[in-house]
């Protein structure tokens, strides 16, 4: 069979320029054309080196790992060394997607044409491989990281925190090792950062409040840290086995899950500070608070 080295590189070009756009896609980077050509390029002259080159399994390793990076080093904005592993990681999951859907492909369209030489399938097939098993790849790796984001969303939900005529609105992370009560009443606990809070009370009273538990001693304390009623809630952690909260307990909240849920039986644990280190949420909650009370929404006006 004769095999022309334009068409290995121009098949290999159009299949790594898939993969790279495949990439930015899922990982939300920004495609970048002419950059995509160019390292589509050296990935095709390695296509053609290595079927002209008979290297060993450790040579031909080496050679991947640094072709595949230097890829992701001219395709992407890699600005720190945590974005360039991301990128090389998620090339390689779509390299491998790619490959293992257009092999199976192999088998159904025209096996009789194709023949394996220096570790590369070569023949007729690979235009028509390339352009189906790059769609089938695209789809299925799109589908599966859709399912995953909403199992990762499953976990979240939004919160919103009345008192006194006021209201926030949060992200919170549904944790089921959240068992945390106030010990006098026995009411669940929401444990919500500081400053998330500071549109809801004024923050000279959260810092007062924070001080407070923390044993300091203020002089000239603002008069609302005491309407308010401020709770100290003990807890246990890892590393720290005699923690203590300070909360409060607001006039009622709104769980917006399955279902919206109204609940006033409820305290909000201050935290001083960061509950998650992308702010993808800044509350946790436990799954005590979704027990429904039995009070009607309309019982409720927003202010």
């Amino acid at each position: 069979m004769t095999i022309y080295v334009d068409v290995i590189f121009i098949e290999n070009l159009l299949l790594n320029f898939i993969i790279l756009c495949a990439t930015a896609i899922i990982g939300k980077s920004k495609i970048h054309i002419f950059n995509f050509l160019l390292s589509s390029s050296f990935g095709s002259l390695y296509a053609i080196l290595n079927y002209i080159i008979n290297l060993n399994m450790f040579e031909n390793f080496l050679l991947k790992l640094f072709i595949s990076s230097f890829m992701i080093l001219i395709s992407f904005d890699n600005k720190k060394p945590k974005i360039f592993f991301k990128n090389l990681i998620m090339f390689y999951l779509t390299s491998f997607t790619f490959g293992g859907v257009s092999f199976m492909l192999l088998f159904f369209i025209s096996p009789e044409n194709v023949i394996y030489e220096n570790g590369h399938f070569i023949g007729t097939y690979p235009i028509k491989i390339t352009i189906i098993g790059g769609i089938l790849g695209f789809l299925i790796i799109t589908l599966v990281a859709k399912f995953i984001k909403d199992k990762t969303q499953n976990t979240l939900c939004d919160l919103e925190i009345f008192l006194n005529k006021k209201k926030i609105h949060i992200k919170t992370l549904i944790d089921s090792g959240n068992l945390l009560k106030e010990p006098i009443t026995n009411q669940d606990v929401i444990v919500v950062q500081k400053s998330s809070l500071e549109d809801l009370i004024d923050k000279k009273i959260l810092n007062e409040a924070i001080e407070m538990v923390n044993g300091k001693i203020i002089g000239d304390m603002s008069e609302d840290i005491y309407k308010l009623k401020f709770k100290v809630i003990p807890f246990s952690a890892l590393g720290n086995e005699n923690g203590v909260l300070i909360g409060f307990k607001p006039d009622y909240i709104k769980i917006y899950s399955e279902e919206e849920i109204v609940k006033k039986d409820v305290i909000v644990g201050i935290y001083d500070g960061k509950l998650s280190k992308t702010n993808l949420y800044t509350s946790l909650i436990g799954l005590g608070c979704f027990r429904k009370e039995g009070v009607k929404n309309e019982n409720f006006t927003n202010a």
